[in-house]
C-alpha cells in the first residue's frame, strides 16, 4: 500500500424530478480525493482491512480480485515451488496475506511500507496484540487451496518467517535505504503499490526500476497491479491513474526483467462505488 496523489475536485451528475420525469444535471460539488499529506494523517488501516480483507472473497466491488491474487501466489510458491533464502514485499500496507503461501519457501521475509500506521498494524499482528486484524479466514482459504486446514500451524510459520517490518520509499533509487539489508533478495513482491504512487508513465517506470534493483540476478519478481479510478477507505476517497494493459506488459522490459508471464482478471461487475477499476494483472518475471 503506497499512495501519492494530487488533490482533485470532480463534478457529480445527479438526477432530479421535473414534471414527473428524470433529468440529468451536472452540478459543481467539490468531492475531495485525498493527497499524500492527507494519507499520512488520515489513512485508517483498520478501515482499510475491514473493508477489503474481512471476507476471503474480498469486497463486492473488488470483483473477485482478492481470491485471484491468492490463487496466483499459491501457484507461484506452492505449485511452481519458487523458493530461496530471502524475500521482501515492497508496499505491504497493513497486510500479511502475501506471505501465507511464501512462508514455507523462504527463511527470511521482510515486510515494508511507506507509512508508520501500516507498519504498526503488521507488527500488532506479528506480536498477537489485542485488537490486531484477524487474518484467519484468509489463511484458511489459502490452506484449503493446499488441501489442508492447518491454520494455526500456518500462522505460526508466518510469524517465524517474517523477520522485520521496515520503511520503504519507491521514489528512492534504493527503496529501503537506511535499513540493514544490503544484499539483493531472491524474491521481490509488490502488490497494489506502483500504480498507486505513480502519476505518470515515466514515474511508474522509475519506481519499477528502483524496486527491481533489490532483486538478485535470476531472482523472481511478482507484481499485482490494479489501475484504478478511485477507492474508498472509511469516508476518504483516493484517486488513481488508469494505465493501459499494453504499457504495463511492456514496462518490465525497462527494468531488467525477462521471461514475463501475465495473468489478467477483468472487472465484469456493474458495481464500483467503493473501488473503481477495469482490470487487475499479475506479472511474474526473472531478473536479468
Amino acid at each position: 500500500m503506497y499512495l501519492v496523489r494530487s488533490a482533485l475536485n470532480r463534478s457529480r451528475h445527479i438526477q432530479i424530478s421535473v414534471g414527473g420525469g428524470l433529468k440529468t444535471r451536472t452540478i459543481s460539488m467539490e468531492e475531495r480525493y485525498y493527497t499524500a499529506a492527507d494519507y499520512h494523517d488520515h489513512f485508517n488501516p483498520n478501515a482499510y482491512l475491514n473493508t477489503y480483507y474481512s471476507d476471503p472473497d474480498g469486497h463486492p466491488d473488488d470483483a473477485g480480485i482478492l481470491p485471484f491474487i491468492m490463487e496466483q501466489l499459491h501457484k507461484l510458491f506452492y505449485k511452481e515451488g519458487v523458493s530461496g533464502d530471502r524475500l521482501i514485499d515492497i508496499g505491504s500496507g497493513p497486510c500479511v496475506y502475501s506471505f501465507v503461501s511464501a512462508c514455507n519457501n523462504f527463511k527470511e521475509i521482510i515486510a515494508s511500507d511507506y507509512i508508520e500506521v501500516n507498519r504498526k498494524a503488521t507488527r500488532q499482528w506479528l506480536n498477537k496484540e489485542p485488537g490486531c486484524f484477524n487474518w484467519k479466514p484468509i489463511i484458511e482459504r489459502v490452506c484449503s487451496l493446499e488441501g489442508h486446514s492447518n491454520i494455526e500451524e500456518r500462522e505460526k510459520k508466518m510469524r517465524e518467517a517474517i523477520k522485520d517490518v521496515i520503511h520503504c520509499d519507491v521514489h528512492q533509487s534504493n527503496p529501503i535505504a537506511g535499513s540493514p539489508y544490503k544484499d539483493p533478495f531472491d524474491c521481490v513482491l509488490t502488490l497494489c503499490c506502483l500504480e498507486s504512487v505513480s502519476t505518470t508513465k515515466e514515474s511508474y517506470i522509475q519506481a519499477l526500476q528502483n524496486v527491481t534493483s533489490l532483486l538478485k540476478s535470476g531472482g523472481t519478481f511478482f507484481q499485482f497491479v490494479q489501475p484504478f479510478r478511485s477507492y474508498t477507505v472509511g469516508d476518504k476517497k483516493f484517486a488513481g491513474v488508469l494505465f493501459d494493459q499494453k504499457f504495463l506488459e511492456d514496462a518490465p522490459l525497462q527494468a531488467s526483467l525477462t521471461d514475463m508471464k501475465f495473468a489478467i482478471k477483468r472487472n465484469t461487475s456493474d458495481r464500483g462505488s467503493t473501488l473503481e477499476f477495469e482490470f487487475g494483472m499479475t506479472i511474474v518475471a526473472k531478473k536479468i
